[in-house]
């Protein structure tokens, strides 16, 4: 017989072909496997995810005789959504007493390192903080000093718009890996990784449904297409790979970091264009909630999601989603997770959300843009997926009332004075460290545009005065009591122009007192001394400010022709407040890396840059600035405040300016707007108006500097400015540096009256 027509001879020929086929597919299907096994462990061994970059408030520090208002203390800790309580149970509470608040602190990471959650006790006398004490065994001991956990102000992801806050699964409670489990795949523990019963039961339920009614799909196989496929392609090809990568995982991974991985990778919803993954940023972002502290229906609610964030979502479709949610917690029920009288506690209670949705990229977007500009400018060697931990000096509180006050304010104005298109920026400064506490670049707090905080570069007219008037004070020349000039002047360059500067109110007499000239911003006598020191030193005084401009040597330099950002203002007066010691100023103030291991840190030298006694005698002549000077309304406003300030107009009134300062904080306000056409108001008018409106959202503390050894309090003849031996005649008390006392003018005794 034929061969080739021999059947025995075909099956045979065929029998080989299918086993070489078989084993030529057997052989590529093993190095494929080899392949996807040392590909899965790879992905599960390195970073998972891309850790978004953090970026915190400043932590507030807690430590006796600091000043912090208890009702500012309390708004803090609503902000980072601690829950007042009768009594402490858990971390994430507070309970507030007559006379002191009790904290339990979160956990949190810092430079210092891992903080943890413990009850902090902060005892308060008036606005000061009396005592600091923590729980300790079972009782309250005194401590120097607490740190709470700083606000989350932004989350930042580089190139994904996924989001997620990374949890570890042993500091998930039990009972909702218990929850989770019975919902999604109760045999977890059981199977390796594929469930072929699973997998049947689906079948024969889609068969009988004529559609597709239930999946089969592990936990596993959902974490293989969520995490290491991201592919949503309903194919049996992807199907059948997702079940070798689940049997991978499986084989190569513990159950716990299987599931761990699990928790932190699903997708429970969308916030605009940000993408929610993971449990514990979800907790945070529907509840406002640390997820250790949600509820068993609030966790119920989240592990219904699962099944379709979109399709089960508490906002656009409650119903169905309320109907999933009590199912889950039937579920809890049968499977002991809770008892029957807690399921009719909570499938009565009412299905409610507290979104806590992004404004933008920050709810303080203007601080955001700067923190964002120095991170650029650090240019930090790091890998987006180890994340960072940026920590800055904003004050929450103080940032969230300013912003809302801002935009009051500017409208106010707007009305008042019949103006349209007004808008300005808010700098606040820390004196204590440097640190940038509020900033607002729009009067629409919401804005992510043009900053006016750092890039209004405008003229800052008569808020040069003080670098004038320091400028002479340090010269050893002139003292508070000093006589000026403030006669007409008249200066012609070398081209032939003419300036001839005027007084705000167009008058001018022979002389006036140097402490009154600056109170009442007088620019004839600005002039007049400007011109005796010299626009080299008052140049030089500018720079020792902190001033890094190019500055033009022009005589209208004494009256403010020069441009600065308000952030820059603020920064050259901060000097002026703080003992003449410059600091350097910034939003950030450290960055760590996700573990706390510092990658960097401001530095916080304090160098003097001003001397003492000037300082001290330009600080007294600004406070009378707030007085009885030009921006007398705030001493009228808070007249249990001391402030120290300047007011700034430019010419046509193209920008009202003010600076501030107290003992905490010193912060500059522009009003303006963007075409540079005028304003039509003066620093008193505009600026001064919206940091009178700013107070209302802070406790201020009085300016209070210890006096220097070189500096008398002195009575000095308003008329002429001798220095009197006494109180006689018309006369005004003022620091003296006793260097620059020279005689002195003795008062009549009683004896010269006959």
């Amino acid at each position: 017989m034929n061969p080739a027509t021999d059947p025995n001879q075909i099956l045979k020929l065929w029998f080989f072909r299918f086993v070489k086929t078989g084993l030529f597919l057997s052989i590529v299907l093993a190095f494929y496997l080899v392949y996807l096994d040392a590909w899965v462990q790879e992905r599960m061994a390195g970073p998972k995810w891309q850790t978004p970059v953090k970026v915190f408030a400043r932590p507030l520090n807690l430590y006796p005789h600091y000043f912090l208002p208890k009702k500012e203390l309390i708004e803090e800790l609503e902000l980072l959504g601690y829950q007042q309580t009768k009594a402490l149970i858990k971390p994430g509470q507070f309970s507030v007493k007559t006379n002191y608040v009790e904290i339990y602190r979160r956990h949190f990471v810092y430079a210092e390192g891992e903080l943890d959650a413990k009850k902090i006790r902060v005892g308060f006398e008036k606005d000061r903080i009396a005592q600091v004490a923590s729980f300790v065994d079972t009782t309250w001991q005194v401590t120097p000093i607490e740190l709470l956990d700083p606000v989350l102000i932004s989350r930042q992801t580089h190139g994904t718009n996924e989001d997620r806050e990374i949890v570890d699964l042993s500091l998930v409670p039990e009972w909702m890996v218990d929850t989770l489990l019975v919902v999604e795949d109760r045999n977890f523990y059981h199977h390796y990784g594929v469930s072929p019963s699973a997998i049947a039961r689906a079948l024969w339920a889609n068969l009988m449904a004529g559609r597709k009614v239930q999946g089969g799909s592990t936990l596993t196989q959902q974490l293989a297409k969520n995490l290491l496929l991201n592919d949503n392609r309903k194919t049996y090809l992807r199907k059948i790979k997702e079940a070798f990568i689940a049997l991978i995982l499986d084989y190569r991974f513990s159950k716990d970091a299987i599931l761990e991985a699990y928790f932190n990778e699903i997708y429970l919803g969308q916030d605009g264009g940000r993408a929610i993954h993971g449990f514990a940023l979800a907790s945070k972002y529907y509840f406002n909630k640390l997820l250790v502290n949600l509820s068993p229906e609030q966790f119920a609610l989240l592990t219904a999601m699962v099944k379709g964030p979109s399709y089960y979502s508490p906002t656009k479709h409650v119903d169905r989603t309320r109907q999933r949610r009590d199912l889950v917690l039937q579920l809890m029920v049968s499977e002991n997770v809770i008892t029957r009288d807690e399921y009719q506690l909570y499938v009565s209670s009412p299905m409610e959300v507290d979104l806590q949705k992004r404004q933008g990229k920050s709810r303080f977007p203007s601080y955001i843009q700067l923190v964002e500009r120095e991170l650029k400018a650090l240019d930090l060697q790091y890998q987006n997926e180890r994340g960072l931990l940026v920590f800055t000096g904003l004050d929450p509180v103080l940032q969230k009332n300013y912003q809302k006050h801002f935009g009051q304010s500017v409208k106010k104005l707007q009305t008042t004075h019949k103006l349209k298109d007004v808008n300005g920026a808010v700098v606040s400064i820390s004196l204590e460290d440097g640190s940038i506490s509020a900033l607002i670049g729009d009067k629409n707090p919401h804005a992510y545009g043009f900053n006016r905080a750092l890039d209004a570069n405008r003229n800052i007219g008569s808020l040069i005065k003080p670098a004038v008037y320091l400028a002479g004070l340090r010269s050893g020349k002139f003292h508070l009591g000093s006589q000026l000039s403030n006669m007409p002047i008249s200066m012609e360059n070398k081209q032939g122009q003419t300036w001839q500067p005027e007084n705000y109110d167009k008058k001018s007499s022979e002389t006036i007192m140097l402490h009154d000239a600056l109170s009442q911003s007088v620019n004839l006598a600005t002039v007049h001394l400007g011109m005796d020191v010299g626009l080299n030193k008052i140049i030089d005084t500018l720079h020792d400010l902190g001033v890094n401009r190019n500055i033009p040597r022009y005589p209208s330099l004494m009256l403010g022709a020069i441009s600065m950002s308000p952030v820059e203002v603020a920064s050259m007066f901060l000097p002026i407040a703080n003992f003449g010691q410059k600091q350097a100023v910034s939003a950030i103030t450290k960055v760590t890396d996700k573990t706390g291991f510092v990658l960097w840190q401001k530095d916080v030298e304090r160098k003097q840059v001003v001397d003492y006694a000037s300082s001290y005698e330009l600080g007294f002549a600004l406070n009378s600035v707030t007085k009885t000077g030009t921006a007398m309304r705030l001493g009228k406003y808070y007249p249990k405040v001391s402030y120290g300030g300047k007011t700034g107009t430019t010419d046509d009134l193209r920008d009202s300016w003010f600076v501030g300062f107290d003992q905490n904080k010193v912060t500059s306000i522009w009003v303006g707007k963007d075409d540079n056409s005028p304003v039509e108001l003066t620093g008193s008018r505009g600026a001064l108006s919206i940091f009178i409106a700013l107070q209302q959202a802070r406790q201020a503390e009085s300016v209070l500097k210890p006096q220097p050894n070189d500096i008398e309090m002195r009575f000095v003849d308003k008329t002429n400015g001798e220095i009197l031996s006494g109180e006689c005649g018309e006369n005004i008390a003022l620091p003296i540096n006793t260097n620059k006392i020279g005689l002195v003018t003795e008062c009549p005794s009683i004896f010269d009256w006959f």
